[in-house]
């Protein structure tokens, strides 16, 4: 007789279920590992920043300031404090710092921060600056160190 037929109908019922039961439970383990993975990489990064990568300009009669900066937050309607790598760069100079405040509407931009102004002949380090007059004229803060070439 076959050894097949002999075994009972009861037994191969419950093997076959148990086994069905397991290959349920380990795909929906892992169907649930990954939708926990999927989510985790897909966290969506919130910033308190207003403008990335922001571009603004100060036009005068004799030149034009161009202003970039990594971060900016908006003070008010016309006033936005720029951060990380801002620099003004003209035809004539170019001024580097980490914070400011720049007003739109009056075309001013000032800085309590560490900043560095360098020109064809000129270097000046400062604690801080105020460029006012359209661009026209720079007032530096605090220590300054003045290096002529």
């Amino acid at each position: 007789m076959n050894s097949i037929l002999s075994l009972n109908k009861n037994f191969v019922l419950y093997l076959i279920f148990l086994i069905f039961i397991l290959f349920c439970f380990f795909f929906s383990f892992k169907f649930y590992n990954k939708l926990k993975n999927d989510f985790t990489e897909k966290k969506i990064e919130v910033s308190n920043v207003d403008i990335t990568e922001p571009k603004f300009a100060i036009n005068s009669l004799s030149q034009k300031i161009t202003i970039t900066a990594r971060e900016g937050n908006f003070i008010d309607n016309d006033k936005i404090l720029l951060q990380r790598n801002v620099m003004f760069e003209s035809d004539k100079f170019k001024i580097e710092t980490d914070k400011v405040t720049f007003n739109r509407r009056e075309q001013t931009a000032e800085s309590n921060n560490k900043s560095i102004f360098t020109s064809n002949k000129t270097i000046i380090s400062s604690e801080g600056f105020n460029i006012y007059d359209n661009g026209n004229k720079i007032q530096f803060y605090g220590k300054s160190k003045v290096i002529l070439k």
